[in-house]
């Protein structure tokens, strides 16, 4: 019998690119969330007694609904996902959606994923991840607000910056060690590092326009100290407001996409390391030299 265990990439959403034009077919993880009728069930005489919600995600899954037909490792593994995804909704008082489990293993930490129902998964996007540790659990849903602002900070700047809405960047978390209320004039202290992949049209910047674009990011990212690595994506003949966070891979094999621009700091912030696919050269230039361009 299986283990219960569901993958994360299993469990997102799905993205089936249908032709070049961008549409989009997907499909969906079980909807697996408590309510508080719910979770008034999980005062269990027994623990070998499931609970509404155990049996939603067991069936799911394909798996027996009745404790005594789960092997003992099923079992475990369906009251400790409960555990967890009851210690985010009582944590953040809001409902947070199943998306799947890791067990404990060797080199293998225990971890939950879901996302918040208010926000939806948006493709991965809004996952929070929860893992155990020795005192309980750790999550890190609070690192969500932080890059949410860096990322609306950005596309602010970079729609200014060409006087256009054919602009767009999406951020995700590298690594984070500050709040955002510690966050004081637009200034990350160099503790939060973000992938950024950033999408703009031909028309209002092309393959000679790129590293200018890139040298005044780079400037508005120094000035707040914000680390990470950051690709810019040029395209043609494309609508940038229609662009989604699921779509982003299906893009780089459209005969609309037509190269990139990738940069980031180094470790001591004093280089800049950048390439570009039109042509082909890794370079790493003085900060000072590369932010006077």
């Amino acid at each position: 019998m299986k283990k219960l265990i569901i993958l994360f990439t299993a469990t997102i959403t799905s993205v089936v690119c249908l032709g070049s034009c961008g549409r989009t077919q997907t499909t969906k993880p079980p909807q697996t969330s408590i309510n508080t009728s719910q979770v008034e069930t999980s005062n269990q005489e027994s623990n070998d007694i499931l609970n509404d919600w155990q049996k939603e995600v067991l069936a799911a899954e394909g798996l027996p609904t009745e404790a005594d037909k789960l092997t003992d490792s099923q079992l475990k593994s369906i009251q400790r996902i409960y555990e967890m995804i009851t210690y985010l909704n009582d944590k953040y008082d809001e409902e947070f959606i199943y998306a799947g489990y890791l067990e404990p293993a060797a080199n293998q930490t225990e971890t939950l994923y879901a996302y918040p129902r208010l926000l939806g998964n948006d493709y991965g996007r809004n996952t929070v991840t929860v893992k155990a540790t020795n005192d309980g659990f750790s999550d890190d849903y609070s690192d969500r607000s932080i890059v949410d602002y860096a990322e609306e900070m950005a596309n602010d700047f970079m729609k200014d910056y060409f006087d256009s809405d054919q602009v767009i960047a999406f951020f995700r978390v590298n690594a984070c060690d500050i709040e955002k209320k510690e966050v004081e004039n637009g200034n990350f202290q160099w503790k939060l590092g973000v992938s950024d992949i950033i999408f703009v049209n031909e028309d209002i910047c092309n393959a000679d326009q790129v590293e200018e674009f890139a040298v005044n990011y780079a400037k508005w990212l120094y000035e707040h100290e914000l680390d990470g690595r950051h690709r810019i994506n040029i395209v043609k003949d494309m609508d940038i407001t229609q662009i989604t966070y699921g779509e982003i891979s299906d893009i780089y094999d459209y005969d609309t996409y037509i190269g990139d621009y990738t940069f980031s700091f180094g470790s001591s912030k004093d280089k800049v390391i950048h390439s570009s696919s039109f042509d082909s050269n890794v370079k790493e230039t003085e900060i000072e030299t590369y932010l006077s361009n």
